[in-house]
């Protein structure tokens, strides 16, 4: 009875091990799957005409609030889930984030759905849902680089170099730029970093005291993974020293 009931247990770890293997293998959806279907989308005419043209622009073009489709779309949602899309326009629209105008879940879904199909994406075979969205990026057609778009509000951790004969500032041995939502940036390990560097553009606050310091950097990416810089809104020293 023993043996059995070993045998049967390494027949279910191997189960396990292998679905696994599977879920890792299988490939993630995007936005050019098709996360919504035709219907939905023109659902979501009629409701965003109704609700959200006043303010964004009877073709999404912009007006009182941002244009929703081309350039603005893909800088601001970028390398994020459609999840995530849907989740800040069912919490923040319409008429902004002081709003106590609501609208029910499955219009929200229809209007985010319309707005996709405006950025020319293409139409699927099922509905766009909270719980489907959840699994699909919203990346370039030709995929991801991988890199969060400039304009991004994110943070970064690295050691605080000496300002430079330029008399500018650089954080070195610093970490890829991670999304956060406030300037404040939320709580940052003291353990990350890597082996990027960034310029440190419009900065306000005193740095000359943090010099040497492993820091938390949050501001906006100036380029594509904030190639060209970071314009900061806070500096925050993590530790000490940077080791």
């Amino acid at each position: 009875m023993r043996h059995r009931q070993r045998m049967l247990a390494a027949a279910a770890a191997l189960y396990a091990a292998a679905a696994i293997t599977i879920a890792a293998q299988a490939p993630s959806r995007t936005v050019w799957d098709g996360a919504f279907t035709a219907e939905q989308a023109e659902r979501g005419r009629s409701q965003y005409a109704t609700s959200c043209a006043r303010c964004h622009g009877g073709s999404l073009e912009g007006g009182m609030g941002r244009s929703l489709v081309g350039t603005s779309f893909w800088n601001k949602w970028r390398e994020q889930s459609v999840g995530d899309l849907l989740d800040y326009v069912s919490k923040n629209m319409p008429m902004g984030q002081t709003s106590t105008v609501t609208l029910s879940p499955p219009v929200y879904a229809d209007i985010v759905s319309f707005l996709l199909r405006s950025n020319d994406l293409p139409a699927g075979q099922n509905e766009l849902t909270p719980t489907s969205s959840a699994s699909v990026q919203i990346v370039p057609k030709e995929g991801s680089s991988g890199e969060l778009p400039a304009t991004t509000l994110a943070r970064v951790v690295g050691c605080l170099a000496p300002q430079g004969t330029d008399k500018d500032w650089r954080i070195i041995s610093a970490s890829r730029p991670e999304r956060v939502k406030t300037i404040d940036g939320g709580t940052a390990s003291a353990g990350q970093g890597a082996d990027r560097h960034y310029a440190l553009k419009f900065v306000l606050q005193p740095l000359a005291p943090l010099v040497g310091k492993k820091v938390a950097v949050v501001g906006i990416l100036l380029g594509d993974g904030g190639v060209d810089g970071i314009n900061v809104s806070t500096v925050t020293a993590l530790a000490a020293t940077c080791d």
